[in-house]
Protein backbone atom coordinates (compact mmCIF):
# COMPACT_ATOMS: atom_id res chain seq x y z
CA UNK A 1 0.00 0.00 0.00
CA UNK A 2 1.12 3.54 -1.07
CA UNK A 3 1.15 4.85 3.16
CA UNK A 4 1.35 8.88 1.53
CA UNK A 5 -1.66 7.79 -0.32
CA UNK A 6 -3.19 6.05 2.33
CA UNK A 7 -2.98 9.25 4.78
CA UNK A 8 -3.91 11.45 2.58
CA UNK A 9 -7.36 9.57 1.92
CA UNK A 10 -7.55 9.08 5.21
CA UNK A 11 -7.33 12.82 6.51
CA UNK A 12 -9.99 13.59 3.22
CA UNK A 13 -12.03 10.44 4.92
CA UNK A 14 -11.67 12.58 8.36
CA UNK A 15 -12.05 16.18 6.83
CA UNK A 16 -15.14 15.19 5.17
CA UNK A 17 -16.90 13.29 8.16
CA UNK A 18 -15.84 16.32 10.87
CA UNK A 19 -17.43 18.63 8.13
CA UNK A 20 -20.38 17.47 6.94
CA UNK A 21 -20.85 13.89 8.63
CA UNK A 22 -23.33 15.03 11.16
CA UNK A 23 -25.99 16.33 8.76
CA UNK A 24 -25.08 13.29 6.50
CA UNK A 25 -26.30 11.07 9.62
CA UNK A 26 -28.91 13.22 10.35
CA UNK A 27 -30.53 13.44 7.13
CA UNK A 28 -30.04 9.42 6.54
CA UNK A 29 -32.06 9.06 9.90
CA UNK A 30 -35.00 11.06 8.53
CA UNK A 31 -35.13 9.36 5.29
CA UNK A 32 -33.26 11.39 3.12
CA UNK A 33 -31.65 9.03 0.00
CA UNK A 34 -27.87 9.08 -1.11
CA UNK A 35 -28.63 11.99 -4.26
CA UNK A 36 -31.24 14.27 -1.84
CA UNK A 37 -28.09 14.20 1.25
CA UNK A 38 -25.55 14.98 -1.68
CA UNK A 39 -27.55 17.95 -3.17
CA UNK A 40 -28.44 19.40 -0.09
CA UNK A 41 -24.70 19.39 1.83
CA UNK A 42 -23.11 23.15 1.71
CA UNK A 43 -19.83 21.25 1.63
CA UNK A 44 -18.04 19.91 -1.56
CA UNK A 45 -18.22 16.79 -0.55
CA UNK A 46 -18.35 13.96 -3.31
CA UNK A 47 -20.86 11.45 -3.90
CA UNK A 48 -18.49 8.08 -3.03
CA UNK A 49 -17.54 9.81 0.67
CA UNK A 50 -20.76 11.03 1.22
CA UNK A 51 -22.14 7.16 0.50
CA UNK A 52 -19.06 5.66 2.72
CA UNK A 53 -20.48 7.98 5.74
CA UNK A 54 -24.09 7.24 4.91
CA UNK A 55 -23.34 3.56 4.76
CA UNK A 56 -20.74 3.02 7.76
CA UNK A 57 -23.96 5.26 9.67
CA UNK A 58 -26.39 2.56 8.21
CA UNK A 59 -24.37 -0.55 9.62
CA UNK A 60 -23.50 1.23 13.08
CA UNK A 61 -27.54 1.74 13.60
CA UNK A 62 -28.35 -1.60 12.33
CA UNK A 63 -30.54 -0.26 9.98
CA UNK A 64 -28.53 -2.50 7.53
CA UNK A 65 -27.33 -5.80 8.63
CA UNK A 66 -24.39 -7.80 6.48
CA UNK A 67 -26.02 -11.17 8.33
CA UNK A 68 -29.05 -12.54 9.01
CA UNK A 69 -30.46 -10.94 12.61
CA UNK A 70 -29.67 -12.98 15.56
CA UNK A 71 -29.86 -11.82 19.05
CA UNK A 72 -26.97 -9.09 19.03
CA UNK A 73 -29.96 -6.70 17.98
CA UNK A 74 -31.00 -6.82 21.80
CA UNK A 75 -27.38 -5.72 23.15
CA UNK A 76 -27.99 -2.68 24.78
CA UNK A 77 -25.33 0.31 25.34
CA UNK A 78 -24.79 2.47 27.74
CA UNK A 79 -24.31 6.06 28.16
CA UNK A 80 -23.98 8.27 31.37
CA UNK A 81 -25.83 11.34 31.26
CA UNK A 82 -24.93 14.58 33.95
CA UNK A 83 -27.39 15.70 36.54
CA UNK A 84 -27.06 18.60 38.93
CA UNK A 85 -29.44 18.60 41.91
CA UNK A 86 -30.74 21.93 43.36
CA UNK A 87 -27.28 22.12 45.61
CA UNK A 88 -25.29 22.11 42.43
CA UNK A 89 -23.88 18.43 43.03
CA UNK A 90 -23.11 16.83 40.02
CA UNK A 91 -23.54 12.94 39.76
CA UNK A 92 -23.81 10.75 36.60
CA UNK A 93 -26.51 8.80 35.98
CA UNK A 94 -26.04 5.18 33.51
CA UNK A 95 -29.00 4.70 31.12
CA UNK A 96 -29.11 1.88 28.72
CA UNK A 97 -30.34 2.29 25.48
CA UNK A 98 -31.41 0.10 21.97
CA UNK A 99 -28.87 0.22 19.28
CA UNK A 100 -30.57 3.20 17.36
CA UNK A 101 -30.19 5.18 20.76
CA UNK A 102 -34.10 6.20 20.37
CA UNK A 103 -35.32 3.89 23.35
CA UNK A 104 -34.50 2.65 26.34
CA UNK A 105 -34.56 -1.22 26.35
CA UNK A 106 -36.67 -0.92 29.34
CA UNK A 107 -39.64 -0.16 26.96
CA UNK A 108 -39.04 -2.56 24.55
CA UNK A 109 -41.19 -5.81 25.17
CA UNK A 110 -39.73 -8.98 26.68
CA UNK A 111 -41.59 -11.70 24.66
CA UNK A 112 -38.66 -14.33 24.27
CA UNK A 113 -37.94 -16.68 26.76
CA UNK A 114 -33.96 -15.49 26.30
CA UNK A 115 -32.38 -15.00 29.46
CA UNK A 116 -30.97 -11.05 30.22
CA UNK A 117 -27.90 -12.39 30.30
CA UNK A 118 -28.15 -14.26 26.75
CA UNK A 119 -29.54 -10.97 25.27
CA UNK A 120 -27.36 -8.51 26.05
CA UNK A 121 -24.01 -11.03 25.25
CA UNK A 122 -25.73 -11.55 21.72
CA UNK A 123 -24.46 -14.68 21.85
CA UNK A 124 -28.11 -16.50 21.62
CA UNK A 125 -29.09 -17.51 18.54
CA UNK A 126 -32.95 -16.75 18.15
CA UNK A 127 -34.68 -19.93 17.43
CA UNK A 128 -37.08 -18.91 15.03
CA UNK A 129 -40.57 -20.13 14.36
CA UNK A 130 -40.66 -20.57 10.09
CA UNK A 131 -44.16 -19.99 8.49
CA UNK A 132 -45.21 -19.14 4.50
CA UNK A 133 -46.76 -16.05 3.60
CA UNK A 134 -50.50 -16.67 2.51
CA UNK A 135 -52.68 -13.59 1.31
CA UNK A 136 -56.17 -15.84 1.80
CA UNK A 137 -54.76 -16.36 5.14
CA UNK A 138 -52.82 -13.49 6.66
CA UNK A 139 -54.43 -10.42 3.99
CA UNK A 140 -52.58 -7.85 2.08
CA UNK A 141 -48.77 -8.54 2.67
CA UNK A 142 -48.11 -4.37 3.42
CA UNK A 143 -51.08 -4.84 6.03
CA UNK A 144 -49.34 -8.02 7.39
CA UNK A 145 -45.83 -6.32 7.86
CA UNK A 146 -47.56 -3.49 9.28
CA UNK A 147 -49.23 -5.04 11.91
CA UNK A 148 -45.53 -7.80 13.02
CA UNK A 149 -43.76 -4.79 12.95
CA UNK A 150 -46.38 -3.34 15.59
CA UNK A 151 -45.90 -6.15 18.10
CA UNK A 152 -42.26 -6.24 17.55
CA UNK A 153 -41.19 -2.58 17.25
CA UNK A 154 -39.49 -1.80 13.86
CA UNK A 155 -35.90 -1.95 15.61
CA UNK A 156 -36.46 -5.90 15.63
CA UNK A 157 -38.08 -5.90 12.21
CA UNK A 158 -36.27 -6.88 9.12
CA UNK A 159 -36.41 -7.97 5.36
CA UNK A 160 -33.63 -9.92 3.44
CA UNK A 161 -32.54 -7.56 0.04
CA UNK A 162 -31.02 -8.87 -3.14
CA UNK A 163 -30.42 -5.57 -4.61
CA UNK A 164 -26.45 -6.34 -5.77
CA UNK A 165 -27.66 -6.30 -8.83
CA UNK A 166 -28.16 -2.85 -8.58
CA UNK A 167 -24.71 -1.24 -8.58
CA UNK A 168 -22.24 -4.19 -7.64
CA UNK A 169 -21.26 -6.79 -9.77
CA UNK A 170 -19.28 -10.06 -8.89
CA UNK A 171 -16.23 -8.47 -8.73
CA UNK A 172 -17.09 -5.97 -6.21
CA UNK A 173 -17.05 -2.86 -8.59
CA UNK A 174 -19.94 -0.66 -9.72
CA UNK A 175 -21.39 -1.45 -12.31
CA UNK A 176 -23.03 1.31 -15.07
CA UNK A 177 -26.69 1.24 -15.25
CA UNK A 178 -27.09 0.73 -18.70
CA UNK A 179 -25.28 -2.46 -18.46
CA UNK A 180 -26.95 -3.37 -15.36
CA UNK A 181 -29.31 -6.86 -15.64
CA UNK A 182 -32.25 -7.26 -13.55
CA UNK A 183 -32.34 -2.93 -13.14
CA UNK A 184 -35.61 -3.57 -14.34
CA UNK A 185 -37.12 -5.31 -11.74
CA UNK A 186 -37.43 -2.23 -9.42
CA UNK A 187 -39.12 0.40 -12.72
CA UNK A 188 -42.41 -0.29 -10.56
CA UNK A 189 -41.54 1.55 -7.93
CA UNK A 190 -41.54 5.38 -7.64
CA UNK A 191 -38.87 7.63 -8.27
CA UNK A 192 -37.45 8.07 -4.70
CA UNK A 193 -38.06 4.64 -3.85
CA UNK A 194 -36.08 3.70 -6.45
CA UNK A 195 -33.23 6.35 -5.61
CA UNK A 196 -32.90 4.70 -2.12
CA UNK A 197 -32.63 1.52 -3.02
CA UNK A 198 -29.57 2.80 -5.98
CA UNK A 199 -27.92 4.26 -3.04
CA UNK A 200 -27.20 2.05 -0.81
CA UNK A 201 -23.87 -0.38 -1.60
CA UNK A 202 -25.55 -3.72 -1.32
CA UNK A 203 -22.33 -5.39 -0.58
CA UNK A 204 -23.33 -9.00 0.09
CA UNK A 205 -25.59 -11.14 -2.37
CA UNK A 206 -27.83 -11.30 0.54
CA UNK A 207 -28.53 -8.54 2.74
CA UNK A 208 -31.23 -7.35 5.80
CA UNK A 209 -32.85 -3.68 5.67
CA UNK A 210 -34.63 -2.53 8.69
CA UNK A 211 -38.35 -3.22 7.73
CA UNK A 212 -39.69 0.63 8.54
CA UNK A 213 -42.39 2.53 6.34
CA UNK A 214 -40.62 3.22 3.33
CA UNK A 215 -39.12 -0.84 3.02
CA UNK A 216 -42.50 -2.08 4.14
CA UNK A 217 -43.62 -0.46 1.22
CA UNK A 218 -41.04 -1.48 -1.21
CA UNK A 219 -41.52 -4.81 -0.55
CA UNK A 220 -45.36 -4.89 -0.92
CA UNK A 221 -44.62 -3.15 -4.35
CA UNK A 222 -42.44 -5.51 -5.29
CA UNK A 223 -44.15 -8.49 -4.16
CA UNK A 224 -47.62 -7.17 -6.15
CA UNK A 225 -46.05 -6.65 -9.07
CA UNK A 226 -44.27 -10.33 -8.92
CA UNK A 227 -40.53 -9.10 -8.40
CA UNK A 228 -40.12 -10.08 -4.70
CA UNK A 229 -39.19 -13.46 -2.98
CA UNK A 230 -37.42 -13.34 0.62
CA UNK A 231 -37.75 -13.34 3.94
CA UNK A 232 -39.26 -11.33 7.13
CA UNK A 233 -37.53 -11.41 10.54
CA UNK A 234 -39.67 -10.29 13.62
CA UNK A 235 -37.25 -10.41 16.22
CA UNK A 236 -39.36 -10.33 19.42
CA UNK A 237 -41.78 -12.69 18.80
CA UNK A 238 -39.69 -14.74 16.70
CA UNK A 239 -41.39 -15.23 13.56
CA UNK A 240 -39.58 -15.80 10.04
CA UNK A 241 -42.25 -15.57 7.40
CA UNK A 242 -40.73 -16.46 3.81
CA UNK A 243 -42.66 -14.62 1.34
CA UNK A 244 -42.59 -16.30 -2.22
CA UNK A 245 -43.27 -14.30 -5.69
CA UNK A 246 -46.30 -14.06 -6.75
CA UNK A 247 -46.25 -15.51 -9.92
CA UNK A 248 -49.76 -15.01 -10.98
CA UNK A 249 -49.47 -11.50 -11.45
CA UNK A 250 -46.25 -11.62 -13.75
Amino acid sequence: MDRPNYFQTALSNFTTDVACGGAIRHLTDIGYTLDQIVERLDYPASRTKVQKIMMDYLYESQVLLREEPSAALFAGREEYVQEQDVYGRRTLRKIIYDQDSQYKMTDTPNLTPMSWSEVTTGKQDILWKETSYDSRRDGKLTELLYRKCQENGENFSYVSCCFRFLNIDSSGYPVKEENTVGAEIINCLHKRQQEYLRGIRWENPVMYHRLNQRMREIIGKLYEAGAYSGVCYFAVSRDKIRIVEDIKTV
